[in-house]
């Protein structure tokens, strides 16, 4: 059994997209689908169930992806482990950033960080919030991206980056799809589509929803990817980063509503006391405060 197909097997069931999943895998669409193939043929069970327009987890697909996650992280933390013994006599660090760190423009500030100090050397390693802040509770590194709402056992230093908001995504054949902004009020009685479960985004969302003493009708919770193609085949109606919704634009299906009032959050760094940083963890951390602090979140129009 391949690690690296395992690997790509977490990747998929995270996007629930072909196109998406082998964009981040930096391999074509026919090579992830004949990996996949070739898995799901060695454990004799369908990880997904596919459709003309899109694909999901099967029963069996939901019970091994928790240990394909966890062979998955033990394969990257030895890697790092051994890249750092390798690396140790040269100035290095490991860099730990969200899934999709373009909507927060990280991985223009990493390249620029990468240009301004070209003799350090870095390792990135991208996973959700939880598994960040879990490897940073287990001191895998001292930086973390991650939500200034997060809250978690160990405490830790948050430095703000961006402030953002929750936008809405509608099916461009629903009656609000050309509104300038919607209540929560107005999407109590519509399913809703919303980020992964228990994440600061949903939290923040969720938290919305009671303080107005509305009871949402959440009826997925997921990837970005997957909440979008939900909502076009009519499945109810998304609450997202607006830096998700900008790449949507352009989408003839789908239309981007602006919350009223809006759902505010701060997107930023979690990192250790300053002082108990590494020399080159603190020159990072120096760039990204200097550079990172105008970010403004996109418009939707």
């Amino acid at each position: 059994m391949e690690i690296g197909t395992i690997q790509e097997f977490v990747v998929l069931a995270e996007c629930l997209n072909f196109s998406e999943a082998a964009s981040r895998l930096f391999i074509s669409q026919s090579s992830l689908s004949k990996h996949i193939k070739a898995l799901e043929q060695e454990l004799g069970v369908a990880l997904f169930e596919r459709t003309t327009r899109s694909i999901r987890l099967s029963g069996a697909g939901e019970r091994y992806l928790p240990y394909a996650k966890e062979i998955a992280r033990l394969c990257t933390e030895s890697e790092m482990e051994m890249d750092n013994y390798k690396n140790q006599s040269a100035p290095s660090f490991t860099i730990a950033v969200m899934q999709n760190p373009q909507y927060y423009n990280m991985a223009k500030y990493i390249t620029g960080f990468q240009k301004a100090y070209p003799s350090i050397s870095f390792s990135l390693i991208e996973a959700d919030e939880f598994s960040l802040y879990d490897m940073f509770r287990r001191k895998l590194f001292n930086i973390f991206p991650t939500f200034s709402n997060f809250r978690g056992p160990e405490e830790f230093t948050f430095m703000p980056m961006v402030k953002s908001s929750i936008v809405a995504i509608f099916p461009k054949v629903h009656p609000c799809a050309e509104a300038q902004t919607v209540s929560l009020h107005q999407l109590a009685g519509e399913r809703l589509l919303l980020p992964t479960r228990g994440g600061s985004l949903s939290n923040l969302i969720q938290t919305a929803f009671n303080q107005e003493k509305i009871s949402p009708d959440v009826v997925y919770e997921g990837s970005s990817v997957g909440c979008i193609e939900l909502v076009k085949t009519g499945m109810g109606v998304s609450l997202h980063a607006r830096e998700f919704a900008a790449m949507l634009h352009r989408d003839a299906e789908i239309s981007c509503v602006e919350i009223s009032p809006e759902l505010s959050f701060t997107y930023g760094l979690g990192h250790r006391e300053f002082e108990n940083l590494s020399h080159v963890e603190k020159l990072y951390l120096s760039y990204m405060k200097k550079y990172a602090m105008d970010v403004s979140a996109p418009s939707v129009d």
